[in-house]
């Protein structure tokens, strides 16, 4: 597959007709670096005015690789597009490599044996259509992660994807997932870019935010850092109390370069100024540190905001779109941190997230306090989707190998 992938950002697809001055629209999704893959699908335009929408597009100068067009092989190729997504029935056509493949399907028999065959797959619909009236969820969530376990090729959630569920595709082992409904904002029969735009960055940081299952929370040592991620680990959050704002920024971006060298995400503890000053993928918000909502005006739309909680309570009061994951601790006691709220231990966790499940609250929860390597079957029995280190790594003698035991651990969950 080429460098657009449906692994790295969500896919977003057309609205089925075209609408005024869409091409613009499209070509300033295709303009982000970290933007998505988008699949052209029209099935009530006709020929002319589809030929008219691609030209548009290329006149635009958008990157046309970027996208996909639904069933039309040959004008996906005329005008240099990408990928095309077929119908299962006449993919023999398309020789492999030449363009990204994709197909839809609707049970997880057929989408395990597409997945062999294509670049990708779309399994629908995963959660009630927002953008088709009356078409209802057919695909139990509840099964991916045993059915995605280890499996071939790359398989996307379709369907109902919006910024409340978008977590749970990711946390549940789908590669990707794909908005329509939940992307653009329509008035008046056009498209209103900057709105759709902020909609397509809440579903990117969401998607992002859930990814976070192994965490490193550095106090800026670089190379301990780099261990870290030589050993597979692809999340840090630059914790440095009590170092004057200067530092923490300059530090920041020496940080921010590494993580980018291995793909990594960099958060910002406590100060949204300090992480939009660096550049960071987001900030961490301590329960007396400034609220969410107003981070969010410092750090943007498309920036990852997390919470540190200690109660269903205080999840309960962060579940507002603007907190895209939840630091839940601490597990047991530990000397890294100051004011310590009450352990909350294993049964902790079962009670918090049997409760959030209950109020079906979605956030990804990630665990957090003196966690070791024996620790980590316990804790992700509970429900709990990621765990979050500091002592553990920073004071191993080899931080690069205590980070592949933690993983290692948390693959055999």
């Amino acid at each position: 597959m080429d460098a657009f992938s449906p692994t790295v950002a969500p896919v977003a697809i057309t609205w089925p007709r075209i609408l005024p001055d869409e091409a613009r629209t499209l070509a300033a999704l295709a303009e982000d670096t970290e933007g998505p893959v988008i699949h052209i699908r029209k099935p009530e335009a006709p020929p002319a005015e589809m030929r008219r929408l691609l030209e548009e597009l290329r006149a635009s100068g958008a990157d046309m690789r970027r996208f996909t067009l639904h069933y039309d092989e040959p004008l996906a190729r005329s005008f240099g597009l990408g990928g095309v997504h077929l119908r299962e029935a006449h993919s023999g056509k398309l020789p492999a490599g030449e363009l990204r493949r994709s197909v839809s399907c609707h049970d997880w028999t057929e989408a395990l044996r597409c997945a062999k065959r294509f670049d990708y797959v779309f399994l629908s619909p995963l959660f009630d259509s927002i953008s088709k009236e009356g078409y209802r969820s057919r695909i139990d969530i509840g099964e991916a992660p045993a059915r995605l376990r280890g499996h071939a090729g790359k398989i996307v959630a379709l369907g109902g994807i919006s910024a409340s569920n978008i977590a749970r595709c990711r946390t549940a082992g789908f590669d990707g997932a794909a908005a329509l409904g939940a992307l653009w904002h329509i008035e008046n029969g056009s498209i209103d870019t900057e709105r759709t735009l902020r909609n397509y960055r809440m579903l990117r940081r969401k998607w992002k935010a859930a990814g976070g299952s192994l965490q490193f929370i550095s106090d800026g040592d670089m190379g301990t850092a780099e261990a870290f991620l030589q050993g597979g680990g692809r999340w840090i959050q630059l914790r440095m109390k009590e170092t004057p704002p200067e530092e923490i920024v300059r530090r920041g971006r020496e940080m921010l370069a590494l993580c980018r060298k291995y793909g990594a995400v960099l958060i910002v503890n406590d100060h949204p100024a300090l992480a939009a000053a660096t550049g960071a993928d987001g900030v961490h918000l301590g329960q007396s540190d400034m609220p969410p909502a107003e981070a969010r005006r410092i750090v943007g739309e498309g920036a990852i905001i997390g919470s540190t909680a200690n109660t269903f309570g205080q999840i309960a009061e962060r579940n507002d779109l603007q907190t895209d994951y939840i630091g839940l601790g601490p597990f047991r006691y530990t000397t890294t941190k100051r004011n310590l709220a009450p352990l909350l231990g294993t049964e902790g966790y079962r009670d918090i997230l049997a409760r959030m499940r209950g109020a079906d609250i979605g956030l990804p929860v990630v665990a957090i306090g003196g966690i070791e390597t024996g620790d980590v079957p316990a804790i992700l029995s509970t429900g709990v989707t990621g765990i979050a280190l500091s002592g553990a790594v920073a004071r191993a003698e080899d931080p690069h190998g205590a980070t592949e035991r933690f993983l290692a651990a948390m693959d055999r969950t």
